[in-house]
């Protein structure tokens, strides 16, 4: 098992949501928020819509969001860094994955709008956390 800062980061994540463990080395969530009162879509055009998507993996997280035709998308394995583009300048205030909520409600902030928790679209091969996963979320 990786031992790098975003797969501590996220071991200690799972634990607060889940105490037990997960019978594989390699395990992933990935919550996806829109702004509509419907379950996201994973087919979405990033120019056009609102998104705030979270993806916790064994081994790294990150986040990508997504407005007005501008998005970023900032991953952490060892460090936070920019997979592609980062038109939001989260990079340089990213917080650590206990504190996403704080990024999600500070970028609702700015953006003027709410992602509706409610209406996540989860996807895990944890299946047995998905209740526990929806809590969590409407926490954030």
């Amino acid at each position: 098992m990786s031992k790098t800062a975003g797969a501590l980061a996220t071991a200690a994540c799972l634990q607060t949501i889940d105490r037990r463990p997960p019978t594989s080395d390699r395990w992933n969530v990935e919550v996806l928020l829109g702004v509509a009162a419907t379950r996201p879509s994973t087919d979405f055009d990033e120019h056009a819509e609102t998104r705030f998507h979270l993806s916790i993996y064994s081994e790294e997280w990150g986040v990508f969001v997504c407005h007005a035709g501008r998005a970023s998308w900032i991953r952490v394995t060892d460090v936070p860094f920019v997979h592609g583009r980062d038109d939001f300048a989260l990079l340089p205030a990213f917080p650590p994955l206990d504190d996403v909520g704080g990024l999600l409600r500070r970028l609702e902030t700015q953006l003027g709008i709410r992602f509706a928790r409610e209406h996540a679209a989860i996807h895990t091969n944890l299946p047995t956390i998905e209740r526990d996963l929806r809590r969590w979320v409407a926490s954030l």
